[in-house]
C-alpha cells in the first residue's frame, strides 16, 4: 500500500505481502482505494461504535511458532464432509459425491464480483489473501450431507477469499466454524463471494467460536437469481472482536432470502454485525433476524439495511433486532434502515434492547425454579426465533453446550 504519512493502516500492512490472487483490474482498484487511508476511526459511520486501538496495539503471535495440527474433534458435526485450512495448507475430503468440486481459489477460474470495497479491510482483502477455496455444487445436485470447513487461526495476520458458486437447482448446507489457539494473538480477514444460480436452495452457517485474543473479520457478497432461496445464519459462541458484514443483491424475481444471527457476549467482548439486502427486482421476500444477550461489559452493535429499487414492486422485506442486556455496563447501539424507492410493497423494521421480565421470571420462580434455571429458561425461549434455523442436532447440542460452558448455563 502506498501513502506518504506512516500511519496505523501503514503499520498494520508493513509486514504483509501481496498475494496476486486477484484479477489486475481488482488489484488495481484495492490500490487507488487505500492511497492515503488509515485504519478506520469512530468519526467513520461504519465504525461509529467500533474502536481499532486494540487491533493497531496487538502484538500479534507467530504463527510459524505455533502448532497447526486440528482433530475432528474441533468439528461440531459428525456427518459431514470435512475441510481444514491453516495457516499452511487445506486438507481436503476425500469422499466428495459427483457434482461437488473444490479447489483452490487461484486454479478456479470463477469470475470475481467488481470492486466495491465498503472499508479498508476489503480492499486490503483483494490484495493480500494467501489461501483460498472454489467451491461449485453443479446443476441439479443435492449435497446428501453437509458440507463443514473447519477454519484453524493460530497467530499472525491471514486473510482468505472464498468463493462459492450454486447451479442451477442444486441444493447444499455449508457449514464455516471459525476457531483459534488459546494464548496467540491473531487477525483474520475472510471474504464469502456466493453466487446462487436459478432456483438453487442454499444454506450458510457461520459458526464463530474464537479466543479472545483472535480478531475475526469477515464480509459476506451474494449474488441471487430468480426463484433462489438463500440464508445465511450467523452464530458467534465466543469472540472478544468480531466484524461481520453481509450483503446480498436480490437479481432475480421470486427469490427468498434469509440473514439470521444469533450472538451470546460478556466480559469485554466486542460484536459488530452489519448487513445490506438490496432487492433490485419484483416479486421477492426478505427476512432478517438478529437477536443476542450481553453480560459484563460487553458491546454489542446491529446496522441493518434493506434497500427497496424504483422496480422492485411487489417486496416483502422484515427486518428485527432484539437484544437482552444481562449487566447495567453491557450495551448494544442498534440502527435498522429501510430505503424505499417503490410503492407498492410490504416493508417493516423494529428493534428492541431491555432486560428480562420480571414478571415472567416470578411466575417461574413461583412454580419452584431456582433465579438462575428460570434466567436460562427465558434466555433459551428469546433465542429460539433464529435457532429454529438451525436443521443440524450436533450443531444446537454443541451451541448449547458451548453457550452452557461460558455462561454457567444448565441447558
Amino acid at each position: 500500500m502506498e501513502t506518504n504519512t506512516l500511519n496505523k493502516l501503514s503499520l498494520f500492512v508493513e509486514d504483509l505481502h501481496e498475494a496476486s490472487l486477484a484479477p489486475q483490474p481488482l488489484i488495481d482498484a484495492a490500490k487507488e482505494y487505500l492511497l492515503g487511508q488509515d485504519l478506520p476511526t469512530t468519526k467513520s459511520e461504519r465504525f461509529k461504535y467500533t474502536r481499532l486501538a486494540k487491533l493497531a496495539n496487538a502484538n500479534f503471535t507467530d504463527p510459524s511458532k505455533t502448532s497447526n495440527s486440528v482433530e475432528k474433534p474441533l468439528a461440531p458435526i459428525e456427518d459431514a464432509y470435512l475441510l481444514i485450512i491453516n495457516h499452511e495448507e487445506v486438507i481436503l475430503p476425500q469422499d466428495l459425491p459427483k457434482g461437488v468440486d473444490i479447489c483452490l481459489i487461484q486454479d478456479s477460474p470463477v469470475a470475481w464480483h467488481e470492486a466495491a470495497f465498503k472499508d479498508v479491510f476489503g480492499a486490503l482483502n483483494t490484495l493480500h489473501a494467501q489461501m483460498g477455496l472454489s467451491i461449485c455444487i453443479r446443476r441439479n445436485t443435492v449435497l446428501d450431507k453437509p458440507l463443514q470447513i473447519v477454519h484453524a487461526h493460530n497467530g499472525g495476520k491471514q486473510f482468505f477469499r472464498h468463493h462459492l458458486q450454486f447451479e442451477q437447482n442444486s441444493e447444499a448446507q455449508i457449514y464455516f466454524v471459525s476457531q483459534s489457539m488459546e494464548g496467540s494473538v491473531s487477525f483474520a480477514h475472510t471474504h464469502f463471494q456466493f453466487d446462487i444460480a436459478k432456483d438453487a436452495r442454499i444454506k450458510i452457517f457461520k459458526i464463530q467460536d474464537t479466543s479472545s485474543g483472535h480478531f475475526h473479520f469477515t464480509e459476506d457478497r451474494a449474488k441471487q437469481a430468480e426463484g433462489s432461496h438463500f440464508q445465511i445464519n450467523t452464530l458467534t459462541l465466543d469472540g472478544s472482536f468480531v466484524r461481520n458484514d453481509s450483503q446480498v443483491q436480490i437479481q432475480g424475481e421470486h427469490a427468498q432470502t434469509y440473514l439470521n444471527g444469533a450472538y451470546w457476549l460478556k466480559d469485554d467482548q466486542h460484536l459488530a454485525n452489519y448487513t445490506t439486502i438490496d432487492h433490485q427486482v419484483p416479486n421477492c421476500e426478505s427476512f432478517e433476524t438478529y437477536k443476542g444477550v450481553a453480560a459484563d461489559k460487553a458491546v454489542g452493535v446491529f446496522n441493518g439495511k434493506v434497500f427497496v429499487r424504483k422496480d422492485a414492486q411487489k417486496t416483502n422485506a422484515y427486518q428485527s433486532n432484539a437484544n437482552v442486556l444481562l449487566s447495567e455496563d453491557a450495551s448494544i447501539n442498534s440502527k435498522p434502515e429501510l430505503e424505499i424507492y417503490a410503492d407498492d410493497v410490504k416493508c417493516s423494521h423494529g428493534s428492541t434492547t431491555g432486560q428480562l421480565d420480571e414478571n415472567a421470571l416470578f411466575y417461574l420462580r413461583a412454580r419452584g425454579l431456582s433465579e438462575s434455571a428460570a434466567k436460562n429458561l427465558l434466555l433459551q425461549a428469546f433465542m429460539e426465533d433464529v435457532l429454529t434455523y438451525i436443521p443440524n442436532e450436533d450443531l444446537l447440542k454443541f451451541i448449547h453446550h458451548r453457550i452452557g460452558q461460558r455462561f454457567n448455563w444448565v441447558y
